[in-house]
């Protein structure tokens, strides 16, 4: 019997072990990589499903939002509605420290308290820039959103640096969301200080002396006037500059990739004709509003200063007009 070779014998064992081991590796590796790729797939499954359901529950928020909103005719009717469950010819309490109701086209005075005090005016100034830009700028002058513009407080209009508008265009923002951004293009495309001079110039050459201003946007509490004069200057721009007026009256206005949005309460109602809100901590809440109004249709300007309820405290002051 032929004696085995103990040297083939060890190779032999060695290489089968090697082998073996081998084998044993590229399975588990082959088996590795085939769960991997089944995890990741699962992985890809899940991330698509919370993506699919989030816009799905970003949809249907949406649709309810929608729903939920009133019509033009149910939102006038709401209105009527409060303006109806007012008191005949009397004044509901009124929160507003000075306020004015005027009959645009007699010149009456109907109602009125504290009309003569100084008081800060918040975004009601961009009324007076809106007159001032319209006269200074050319419509078709390109104004460029600089960094110092929009790093102005608050950016209601969505502007990035590096945009351009007409300053036609910019008149939409400042006045529909009330663009502290757009306030300051229009300052510093003429000249900040030069523009500021001219708004406080302008309200002095139409005799609201008690008025003056600081900043072209309402930011700063000592741009100041009086519910008086507020309503000389309405007055003026709605004979001079109505289309500062419609303006205000827009619900939206889409320009490239932009679209603003109006807040003001009253645009579906037939007998509002326009005006601007503002609000500031010093000055609280305050508003100029038009509306035709009574057996005349006649146009009445209501102002509101330093008011807690400014919608009710229009609708109050609306009120003493006969209809």
């Amino acid at each position: 019997m032929n004696q085995p070779n103990p040297l083939k014998t060890f190779f032999s064992i060695v290489f089968g072990g090697l082998i073996t081991l081998f084998l044993c590796v590229g399975i588990f590796s082959i088996g590795m990589y085939v769960w991997h790729s089944s995890e990741h797939a699962d992985l890809a499954r899940v991330g698509e499903t919370a993506a699919v359901s989030s816009a799905s529950a970003y949809i249907l928020n949406k649709a309810e939002a929608y729903a939920q909103r009133y019509s033009a005719a149910d939102e006038e009717d709401l209105i009527n509605a409060a303006a109806n469950a007012l008191p005949q010819g009397q004044i509901s309490h009124v929160t507003a420290k000075a306020y004015i109701v005027k009959d645009m086209t007699t010149g009456q005075v109907i109602v009125d308290q504290n009309s003569n005090q100084l008081l800060p005016i918040a975004s009601l100034t961009k009324l007076v820039t809106a007159v001032v830009a319209r006269k200074l700028i050319p419509d078709i002058s390109r104004i460029s959103i600089t960094k110092s513009v929009t790093s102005t407080y608050g950016n209601t209009a969505d502007f990035v640096a590096g945009e351009t508008f007409t300053a036609n265009d910019l008149l939409y923002p400042l006045l529909m969301v009330s663009s502290n951004d757009a306030a300051e293009a229009f300052a510093q495309y003429y000249g900040r200080a030069k523009f500021i001079q001219a708004m406080n110039e302008f309200t002095q050459s139409i005799g609201a002396y008690r008025t003056s201003f600081s900043d072209p946007s309402g930011l700063d509490p000592k741009n100041i006037s009086t519910a008086n004069d507020l309503a000389l200057i309405m007055k003026w721009i709605y004979k001079n500059d109505p289309t500062i007026v419609g303006i205000t009256e827009l619900k939206a206005k889409t320009i490239r990739s932009h679209t603003w949005i109006n807040p003001t309460h009253f645009l579906s109602w037939s007998y509002y004709v326009g005006g601007k809100n503002g609000y500031l901590p010093e000055a609280n809440r305050t508003n100029v509003s038009l509306f035709k109004w009574g057996e005349k249709s006649d146009v009445y300007t209501i102002v509101v200063l330093g008011s807690g309820q400014r919608d009710a405290d229009t609708l109050a002051l609306l009120k003493k007009v006969q209809p």
